[in-house]
């Protein structure tokens, strides 16, 4: 099948391969944060130096790269772009922060009330991750873990999503997008960019090396995206690639084979017949996200002795829940509210608010 008929409305079930990214990170993160002699992520076995929360960041950065790219190419309205991304990363993001601060922090902390608020580590936490200075500790909270001190450390890939963006956005506004050569010439610079010694395009990244495989799988997706009317989607290309990565194992640029029969895996599974009937009603994944880092937290402090499978069940159930509660009472809201804003700017008329359906809100 064409990829771009995949990438048409109703023809996919990406919505529900995010949800399961967001899973597979709280399942990976259990066994750093609840660590149990004998137990090891199956990823980790399978695809070393990855493990499960690895791969499934790299697998949110290549659906975005994709999805994002497809609604920018179809709309070509850099507004909407912008006014999208903005409602949709930053409200979860402000409210999750603000309640982890001002609620869970009181509440779990060792110290009194009164020594936390006293103190500016409190107050600068919301602020700092706003604007993309993830601070990942707060006073007295979970020093005595296996993996102490850290409040929510998924935030780290935030600022580097965001970038992402932003470079989509300058590129597609100088009209650079428009030409295949260039848009290829500019993959073919982002796949090489992890195994320069000085780093050209993200010379920043060079502070954190777990970040360099996430723009090359964000690029996939939005080359992909470019040429989705020459592209098709077939089983043999997933099995390709697999067998590429087994034959060349070891070598620096294997786990570009790896993921690349991934990700193709993922979109040949998400336009199957059987797999469109899961569709999830709410696009929960950015949710469980947030959530699941500080809930294990919690879960890995008051049940200690229980073991990381009870730390993944656990935080899996809760930050279920609390990813619906923030599609429902946060996200969509703030969407709709997006979508408002940008057609507000665009006709400089308050137009009328309807609340979109699921497949409309957002990519």
């Amino acid at each position: 099948m064409k990829l771009s008929e995949i990438l048409k409305k109703d023809n996919n079930n990406i919505d529900l391969f995010r949800v399961i990214a967001a899973c597979m990170v709280i399942y990976g993160h259990a066994y750093a944060l609840s660590p149990q002699l004998g137990k090891s992520d199956f990823v980790a076995r399978l695809l070393p130096p990855d493990y499960s929360g690895s791969l499934a960041v790299k697998i949110f950065f290549f659906l975005s790269g994709l999805v994002v790219t497809n609604s920018l190419m179809n709309k070509g309205d850099l507004v909407h772009f912008a006014v999208s991304r903005l409602f949709r990363i930053w409200p979860a993001l402000i409210v999750s922060s603000l309640i982890t601060a001002f609620i869970l922090g009181p509440l779990l902390t060792s110290l009194s009330i009164t020594d936390y608020l006293s103190r500016a580590e409190v107050y600068s936490y919301t602020w700092n991750i706003t604007t993309m200075t993830p601070q990942f500790s707060l006073p007295g909270l979970f020093t005595n873990n296996p993996y102490p001190n850290v409040v929510n450390g998924s935030l780290w890939t935030i600022p580097y999503e965001v970038f992402a963006y932003v470079m989509l956005f300058g590129l597609y506004a100088t009209g650079l997008l428009n030409s295949k050569k260039l848009s290829i010439l500019l993959f073919g610079m982002i796949l090489i960019e992890p195994f320069l010694s000085s780093k050209i395009l993200y010379p920043w990244l060079v502070t954190n090396p777990p970040a360099e495989l996430l723009s090359p799988c964000f690029a996939f997706g939005a080359i992909m995206a470019l040429h989705r009317d020459d592209i098709d989607i077939k089983i043999s290309h997933c099995l390709g690639f697999a067998v590429l990565y087994y034959l060349f194992i070891g070598t620096v640029y294997a786990p570009y084979f790896a993921y690349a029969c991934i990700f193709l895996s993922l979109l040949y599974i998400s336009s199957c017949k059987s797999v469109l009937r899961l569709k999830p009603k709410a696009d929960i994944s950015y949710g469980v996200y947030l959530w699941g880092f500080p809930v294990q937290q919690i879960v890995a402090s008051h049940f200690k002795d229980y073991g990381v499978h009870f730390n993944q069940i656990a935080t899996l159930i809760i930050a279920l829940i609390f990813g619906y509660l923030s599609w429902h009472l946060c996200e969509k809201r703030f969407i709709r509210y997006g979508s408002a804003l940008s057609s507000f700017i665009k006709k400089g008329k308050i137009p009328s608010i309807a609340i979109p359906g699921n497949r409309d809100l957002g990519v």
